[in-house]
């Protein structure tokens, strides 16, 4: 991204802005889906609040489809040499990140659209729609647009009307907008998004399917947790495998299962269930239990794709934030999609550029730990803040003097608290913080009791 001067049409406010002149869905997949979503150098005004899009050169690079796109906007007034310099230069910047042996011919000759909507037609084209789907699609968003903009009483009228259209592309369509707008730090636009969605699985024959499916979903996942925690503490590799042979012929259950135990479903697992199959006897068991092991592998690595893109959303995300000029305003517009995986991929990133003894990043990394940190603090319940206090205690004296003046306050809501942070961290493995905190809820009891 880079910083551009804007002048808000609104209030005539002048401000710099950041707009991204070159998407690359091969290092950000998430580009298409936020140009396509209309998501793409849309800002707001700090002054007035006014939304506006920026008119910039773009350029539009997937290298999977071979496809590089170049859109310059008439309005600019470029002559043709401007334009070409500008072409060469974005052109040149895309072909330099690349290794050798992906140096491809296309790279030398991008293709002009001179409209936006001509880059996300030829984007939709790449993909194999035919111009009858484009325009279903454009269709699609017309009617999310005139649902967004509808009473809260015609809504349900409205879906069964285009019962038709509420498909599998429209909710997709949906999806990509509420995750954009959360990025985007669009919460108002998210909610009221979330909630039109609601209505609309609710009142379309696709949404009722979904739920329906959802419940199900539901249902799989209670009955795959109860038998897990049936085995208590005798689970082993062994009865893992009998618990997914039982699961063989309802794979919403197995799905559950391999979503439940991941990590557990390592080479000891499936060496078991090869023993399973090698002694299975009869032929056409012995090919159930394969169908079983070739779905849990499916299983297993799809979850690793999903994890690995939530890896990737999470570091564009923290790229993002480090890259803005204010750093407070970036963390607090993406707070909704700050979570453990992201502060685990803030935590590994800063770990790496201390390794790198890259200062001026770590510096940048550390000053958005302390900001998220002090949020999450700020907004986090009394019992919380408290023993984030009490870990900060410089001796057990000190923690031991903050019990007695505190603690009666709260009451047992504390020891809660304490409970459910030692069973977080202890399955994180933090043995020494689980150790620290255990030591203090034992003090809290005994003040909470009268000091027996």
């Amino acid at each position: 991204m880079s910083q551009m001067p804007i002048t808000c049409p609104n209030c005539r406010n002048n401000f710099a802005a950041p707009v991204e002149q070159i998407l690359d869905v091969g290092r950000d997949p998430s580009a298409k889906v936020r140009f396509l979503a209309g998501q793409v150098n849309r800002v707001r005004c700090p002054n007035c609040n006014y939304q506006m899009a920026v008119g910039t050169p773009l350029a539009y690079h997937d290298p999977d489809k071979q496809l590089l796109l170049v859109n310059i906007p008439m309005e600019l007034n470029l002559n043709h040499d401007e334009q070409e310099r500008i072409i060469g230069t974005m052109t040149r910047a895309i072909t330099d990140s690349l290794p050798p042996e992906k140096r491809k011919g296309y790279l030398f000759s991008p293709r002009r659209t001179y409209t936006l909507q001509g880059l996300a037609d030829t984007i939709l084209e790449a993909d194999g729609l035919t111009k009858d789907m484009i325009n279903q699609r454009r269709d699609k968003l017309k009617l999310v647009e005139d649902m967004l903009r509808s009473a809260e009483e015609d809504l349900p009228g409205l879906a069964a009307e285009n019962d038709a259209q509420l498909d599998e592309t429209f909710f997709e369509m949906i999806n990509a907008a509420i995750e954009t707008a959360v990025m985007n730090g669009r919460r108002e636009t998210a909610e009221q998004m979330l909630y039109l969605r609601q209505i609309l699985l609710e009142n379309s024959s696709y949404g009722k399917e979904l739920l329906e499916v959802a419940a199900r979903q539901e249902a799989a996942i209670e009955r795959v947790t109860n038998d897990l925690n049936a085995l208590g503490e005798k689970i082993t590799q062994a009865k893992l495998v009998d618990l997914a042979i039982g699961y063989q012929e309802d794979d919403e259950a197995l799905q559950a299962f391999v979503g439940l135990i991941r990590p557990a479903l390592d080479q000891t697992f499936f060496d078991k269930l090869n023993e399973r199959i090698e002694g299975a006897g009869r032929v056409t068991k012995q090919q159930a239990l394969e169908s079983l092991r070739d779905r849990l592998n499916e299983l297993a690595e799809a979850i690793d794709n999903q994890q690995r893109a939530m890896v990737q959303q999470a570091a564009m995300l923290l790229q993002q934030i480090i890259n803005s000029p204010d750093l407070e305003q970036a963390v607090q517009e993406a707070l909704p999609m700050i979570d453990d995986l992201f502060i685990n991929v803030l935590e590994a990133t800063l770990q790496d550029a201390a390794q790198r003894k890259e200062a001026q990043l770590a510096l940048k990394l550390q000053q958005v730990y302390q900001i998220i940190s002090q949020i999450m603090q700020q907004s986090a319940p009394p019992e919380v803040q408290f023993i984030n206090e009490l870990l900060q205690a410089e001796n057990e004296l000190e923690a031991r003097l903050l019990l007695m003046e505190h603690a009666p306050q709260i009451g047992p809501s504390l020891l809660d608290y304490m409970d459910n942070l030692i069973e977080t961290l202890s399955s994180r493995g933090a043995e020494d913080m689980v150790a620290r905190i255990s030591a203090l809820r034992e003090e809290a009891e005994k003040v909470l009791n009268g000091g027996e």
